[in-house]
This record gives structure tokens, C-alpha cells and sequence, in this order.
């Protein structure tokens, strides 16, 4: 039942290689971000106390991904979206073990694998024109509060969860529809909050779970890319990465220990 943050984080690299090996099969452009990338460069792989893989796509690449994965699984992984999992209610993809156990006490309730997994976390454009920029954030917004309505059972008790932000009243009829309608919307409403910045736009702006995306970066903190070291193969970062590492730990070169994320009691391998 339980197991070691070990043999965690070994499951993990595998999915992450198996993720690699199809992402250069079929020329899908990738990077490894937040604490994994921090992992590569300070510790040539995990964080010794990290418990989770982390890497970001661009939404043309990540399109790519989800229609090519649709149409060549990959053995032994399952993939957890929008339109794969009726009541997915998150804003990112996970890529799953098969034949695994990793509970998530926020989504018990719902029909959802709990394979061991890595995040796969989307960037797309930032509109220079602020009109269409307003509209991208407004799209996302509901993209966003459809899948944070799964995790509350109305819109008072998900007020109560946003600490301080406060969503209308007027929002709760998306309370009612089914899970399969609502994750066709989202499906929809992704491809089209993507679809309005530019695929060369100098800033872009990554999915944020609460009501947002996260203000806008450089487009370089992910692109053009470089090969890195972690554990015992390489695989792509961004050339900007001490930027992208600075902005968001500051001194990333001190290491800070964390708590896990995860039981590793409840764990089956």
C-alpha cells in the first residue's frame, strides 16, 4: 500500500520519459518548468523532497498533443482532460500511470482516475489589442469557474474557498448541467480563449486555477528551448530559464524544503 518518495518519484520519471519519447516521435514541442525544472538545474533531477513533475506546452503544441495521444495511446498511460473525463474538473492535463493508486482528497467525489501522474500545465498568447485581450481573460474565467463548480456543491460554498473573490450569483445555473455537457463547453471554451493570442506574441499567459490566467511573461521564459540533464537523461528547457527560475523563486539557487503534496501512505504502485 504505502510507498517511499523514492519509488514516487521513479514512477514519475518513467511517465515523464514515456511523455518524451512521443512528444519527439511526433515532433511536439515541450519544456520542464516550475520545481522540476528548478530540480534539473540545482540537483541534475527531483528536488530530493519534491513529489511531482511539472512541464509546460504551448496551446498549438498541446493541441497537437491531445489529437495525436486521441489517435496513438500511449501503452500503460492514461490521459486525464477535459473531454477524456467527464467530471475532470481541473484547468490542466495530468498524464497517468495505469495500475496505479494517488488519491486526491479534493476530488474523491468524482469519477476521475487516480493513476500517479504529471502535470501538464498550457501557455498561449497574450492579444496586444486590449479588447480581445479582455475577452481572452472573460472566456478563460469560465473555463476556469466550470471545473472549480465541480469541487463546491454551489456558488456560495466556492466563495467561501476563494479567499476574498467572489463570484456572481448569477453563474449558478452552470451548477445544473450535466457533466458531460459541461465538459464539452469547456473543451470548447479552451480552444477558444487559446485561439485569440498570437502563436508569436512576445508575452504569453499560463492557465491559473482560480478565476484568471496569470499575468502575462516574456514568451522566452519558455521558448527557444535547449537540452538539460535530469536523473539519467536529457530533455528540453528553456534557454531563458534563469529568468523564468528568478521570477518565480527569486534565489532558486538556496534551496527551501517543502512538505509533499501527497499521502505516500495511500499510495499504490
Amino acid at each position: 500500500m504505502a510507498c517511499t518518495l523514492e519509488e514516487l518519484q521513479n514512477v514519475e520519471y518513467g511517465i515523464l520519459c514515456d511523455f518524451a519519447d512521443f512528444c519527439d516521435k511526433y515532433n511536439i514541442e515541450y519544456v520542464l518548468s516550475g520545481g522540476t525544472l528548478l530540480g534539473a538545474i540545482r540537483h541534475n533531477g527531483f528536488i530530493p523532497w519534491d513529489d511531482d513533475i511539472d512541464v509546460n506546452m504551448d496551446s498549438t503544441n498541446f493541441k497537437k498533443f491531445l489529437k495525436k495521444i486521441k489517435k496513438h495511446p500511449m501503452e500503460g498511460i492514461h490521459l486525464s482532460w477535459v473531454d477524456t473525463e467527464n467530471q475532470y474538473p481541473l484547468y490542466f492535463a495530468k498524464l497517468r500511470k495505469c495500475g496505479t493508486y494517488m488519491p486526491e482528497n479534493e476530488y474523491k467525489s468524482f469519477d476521475v482516475y487516480n493513476g500517479v501522474w504529471i502535470d501538464i500545465f498550457v501557455y498561449t498568447g497574450y492579444p496586444k489589442n486590449k479588447v480581445i485581450a479582455k475577452l481572452q481573460e472573460k472566456i478563460y474565467f469560465l473555463f476556469a469557474l466550470m471545473g472549480r463548480l465541480y469541487l463546491q456543491d454551489k456558488i456560495d460554498k466556492l466563495n467561501d474557498d476563494m479567499n476574498g473573490f467572489e463570484y456572481s450569483r448569477k453563474y449558478k445555473f452552470l451548477k445544473g448541467l450535466s457533466y458531460k455537457t459541461n465538459g464539452k463547453i469547456r473543451a470548447l471554451l479552451f480552444n477558444a480563449y487559446t485561439s485569440l493570442g498570437s502563436k508569436k506574441s512576445e508575452y504569453v499567459v499560463l492557465n491559473d486555477w482560480q478565476n484568471n490566467p496569470k499575468p502575462p511573461v516574456p514568451r522566452c521564459n519558455y521558448t527557444p528551448t535547449c537540452k538539460h540533464i535530469f536523473k539519467d537523461r536529457e530533455f528540453d528547457i528553456a534557454v531563458n530559464y534563469d529568468k523564468a527560475l528568478s521570477q518565480q523563486y527569486g534565489d532558486y539557487m538556496t534551496p527551501v524544503e517543502y512538505p509533499t503534496h501527497t499521502d505516500l501512505s495511500r499510495i499504490e504502485l
